[in-house]
C-alpha cells in the first residue's frame, strides 16, 4: 500500500475581472478565463423575475383564500389607531346657542367622522361663542383635530345649518356626524 495517488487536477480559479474594464468581451468566446458579464446580468434578471413571481403569489388571492377586507370606515380607523377612544354624544344643534366659552382644559383630540350624505364644516366655538372653520369633510371622510377638553365643536352643513355639537373631553374623543 505504498502506492503513490495520482496527481489531483489544479483547481480552477477565474481571474479577476475589474469591473471598469472597458474591454469588450466577444460573445462567442466561452472559455473558462473569459469574463462573462452578461451571466450577472441574466442572473440579476432572473432574480428580479423570481422575486416577482413570489410577490405574486403571495399577494394575489387564490382558491380557498381571503381576500383583503374592503377600506375601513373613518370610525373603524379612529378606533384601531386610538383604542381608548371616547365616543362623544352629539349634542343637538341648538347647544349651539350664542354663549361665551371659557373652558380651557387639557390638551387632547377629536376624530371627525362624516356619516351623512352631504358635505360639512367643522367649526369650532372661540370664546366668544362665534365659529371657527377648521375644515370641510366630504361624505364618508374622516378628519383628526388636536383640541382641549371643554372646546366646543359645531358641525354645519354648506348652508350654515348646524348638524350636530361636540365637546371635547379628557379622553381622546370619536364625533359621528350623523
Amino acid at each position: 500500500m505504498t502506492e503513490k495517488l495520482p496527481d489531483l487536477p489544479q483547481a480552477y480559479e477565474p481571474s479577476p475581472v475589474p469591473l471598469d474594464d472597458p474591454s469588450p468581451v466577444p460573445p462567442d468566446d466561452l472559455s473558462p478565463a473569459a469574463p462573462r458579464r452578461r451571466g450577472r446580468t441574466a442572473a440579476v434578471v432572473v432574480a428580479v423575475l423570481l422575486m416577482a413571481a413570489v410577490a405574486w403569489a403571495v399577494l394575489s388571492p387564490g382558491p380557498g383564500r381571503k381576500t383583503a377586507p374592503t377600506a375601513a370606515t373613518p370610525v373603524e380607523r379612529a378606533s384601531a389607531t386610538t383604542p381608548s377612544v371616547q365616543r362623544l354624544e352629539a349634542l343637538p344643534a341648538s347647544a349651539e346657542r350664542p354663549r361665551r366659552v371659557d373652558t380651557e382644559g387639557a390638551p387632547t383630540s377629536i376624530y371627525f367622522a362624516n356619516d351623512i350624505d352631504e358635505k360639512v364644516t367643522v367649526n369650532r366655538l372661540d370664546g366668544d361663542g362665534q365659529r371657527i372653520r377648521y375644515s370641510e369633510l366630504e361624505p364618508g371622510q374622516g378628519y383628526h383635530q388636536q383640541t382641549h377638553a371643554g372646546h366646543v365643536w359645531v358641525i354645519a352643513t354648506a348652508d350654515g345649518a348646524a348638524v350636530a355639537v361636540f365637546r371635547a373631553v379628557e379622553a381622546p374623543g370619536l364625533a359621528e356626524i350623523r
